[in-house]
């Protein structure tokens, strides 16, 4: 039994290598660039190794994928737990803040949503990863009862992930807000239009 436990332990830690290896080759080559070779080289470990614990190239961005969306939800419960995302306007603090705050997983994403033009089943599980964000905000909202009804909180959760998807690119390519208005006080507009909305 703790030879299984200890063998499970150093599975999970050389996936964990090949994983951060994988994100630092996506980062500095781009995804279509970034071959198994490569992310041997910068494990430190032989190119078969890497293909024992994470499989082929294919497997190896599902397992990123999968990995993207742990350290989302992380983020989120990380937050809740220290009591930073017990409200609507929390939340979309994480969501702005730390969720899209992270930029190594922006430099990421990017190359997983333009890989995801492609690839239907890549497409799909950044789909689930954003959904899954989307899901929380609309049951905060649902909990304050802010919004009329469960549509007008979907799109309202959908507007705030893309501005707060949109205020990240725009800053990882180098474009500045023009005015004085920050992204974050539009997301609060639009929350206190939505429960202006539910008191009619």
């Amino acid at each position: 039994m703790g030879c299984l436990m200890a063998r499970a332990k150093i599975e999970d830690e050389r996936k964990e290598q090949i994983l951060k290896a994988f994100e630092a080759c996506v980062i500095r080559h781009g995804l279509a660039k970034t071959t198994l070779q490569k992310v041997a080289d910068e494990a430190g470990l032989p190119r078969s190794l890497v293909r024992y614990f994470v499989g082929n190239r294919d497997s190896m961005v599902d397992l990123l994928i999968t990995r993207m969306i742990e350290r989302g939800e992380a983020t989120l419960a990380d937050a809740q737990q220290a009591g930073r995302a017990n409200t609507l306007g929390d939340l979309i603090d994480t969501v702005f803040d730390r969720t899209f705050g992270d930029e190594t997983s922006n430099n990421v994403v990017g190359e997983l949503w333009y890989l995801a033009q492609r690839d239907g089943a890549i497409r799909s599980r950044l789909a689930e990863m954003y959904g899954r964000i989307t899901d929380a905000l609309v049951t905060q909202m649902t909990i304050e009862e802010i919004g009329p009804d469960m549509a007008a909180r979907q799109d309202a959760a959908h507007a705030l992930l893309s501005l707060a998807y949109g205020e990240a690119s725009f800053t990882d390519i180098g474009l500045s807000k023009p005015n004085s208005i920050s992204t974050r006080q539009l997301a609060d507009a639009l929350v206190r239009e939505l429960a202006g909305a539910s008191e009619i």
